[in-house]
């Protein structure tokens, strides 16, 4: 029963990721499910849905779907639609029914493409792993199709990767992040998730380095890595931006550092990704002096830790750290301070991070500034 959620909703999983990952490319997307994942998807963890014409499709998974395994009426009612509104490509992803009865959705999606000559891909997502891996696998999924050989590296070149509403909500910080890199000498070929095309796909193995902006940047990152060969730094821009800025100047350099943070004792924990949770806390330490603990909510990457940090795993352990009475201020989403008790809750200086893979729409209009004098007000608020 540790898995339980008493006061938290459950952390936006891996079918939204990569539904989020793949929202602006003109594809066809179907979440196989009976309606409430995807339901889920558009309704609590996409801030674009509302008024776009992307096409997202549910399935309609029925009991005796799911009990005969009929995949023919899937691929049969795909085929017909994909007909109707042509997409660029088709993505099938999994839910935790398809899981269950063992659904070959990379099957299924061999022949959507054989009916209709259009490029498909099967996601087996389960809902059952958090949204960063989605990112990651729909991102590999796409490059396989559209991303197809190594184009010849161009000099002072990078992507932006990382980039959804599930960590950044709508707010346009994609083409503020783009501009902070352009205005400090670097070309952006692609951002990857938004404001992406599938030319902008192609052309991003041509990029010198990746700039993973958030733990799913890492995740494509390390497969971008390890598929073109393109290295990449880990930071997201905070404040004025510029500890981003001269991270990317060096890693261009050839100068990569591995990722450090003073391991001392600390009365601030910032709970939440864990690249933009490592971001604010060199921001604060480096202004101000003010060490922080990291608690990683989703997935999480070892050599980015500190020795101090907590790699959350449930919302018993997170509520015990939270009521520990060791921090003094926490940041994070405010659906947080439901899990701390009243009595703690009064000698903590809270500090708001809303965060949509968290709290949905609750809070979704109360995101912060990450960069600017709005960021640095809130940012100024933790000591």
């Amino acid at each position: 029963m540790s898995k339980l959620c008493i006061s938290l909703p459950p952390f936006a999983p891996d079918y939204s990721g990569a539904a989020s990952a793949l929202f602006e490319l003109g594809g066809m997307i179907i979440i196989h499910d009976a309606s409430g994942c995807t339901g889920n998807y558009t309704s609590f963890d996409e801030p674009r849905w509302f008024g776009s014409s992307s096409a997202v499709y549910c399935s309609g998974l029925r009991h005796m779907d799911a009990i005969l395994g009929n995949d023919e009426k899937l691929i049969k009612e795909t085929a017909d639609a994909a007909g109707s509104i042509k997409p660029k490509f088709i993505a099938v992803l999994g839910s935790p029914v398809p899981t269950v009865i063992g659904t070959d959705l990379k099957g299924v999606a061999k022949e959507i493409e054989a009916i209709t000559g259009i490029p498909s891909i099967g996601l087996e997502t389960k809902g059952l792993a958090y949204y960063g891996k989605g990112i990651r696998d729909a991102t590999a999924e796409i490059m396989k199709i559209f991303a197809t050989e190594k184009l010849k590296t161009q000099k002072g070149t990078v992507n932006i990767l990382g980039m959804t509403p599930l960590d950044f909500h709508i707010n346009g910080w994609e083409k503020k992040f783009k501009s902070l890199f352009e205005k400090n000498g670097m070309e952006v070929i692609a951002c990857y998730n938004m404001g992406l095309t599938l030319d902008d796909i192609r052309n991003s193995t041509a990029a010198e380095l990746n700039i993973a902006v958030s733990q799913a940047g890492v995740q494509q990152a390390e497969y971008m890595k390890e598929k073109y060969g393109i290295p990449f730094v880990a930071v997201t821009p905070i404040g004025d931006g510029m500890t981003a800025v001269e991270k990317a100047r060096n890693a261009l350099d050839k100068n990569f550092t591995a990722y450090k943070s003073e391991a001392v004792t600390s009365d601030v924990l910032i709970a939440g990704d864990q690249i933009i949770s490592n971001s604010i806390r060199e921001y604060i330490f480096e202004r101000g002096g003010v060490p922080a603990d990291v608690a990683v909510l989703f997935d999480c990457s070892p050599e980015f830790m500190s020795v101090n940090d907590k790699l959350i795993k449930d919302e018993l352990q997170l509520r015990k750290l939270l009521n520990s009475g060791k921090y003094r201020t926490v940041v994070g989403d405010p659906m947080l301070k439901t899990i701390i008790d009243e009595d703690n809750l009064k000698s903590i200086n809270f500090v708001s991070l809303p965060h949509v893979a968290v709290s949905s729409k609750v809070h979704w209009d109360e995101y912060k500034d990450f960069l600017g004098s709005g960021a640095e007000k809130w940012l100024d608020s933790i000591k």
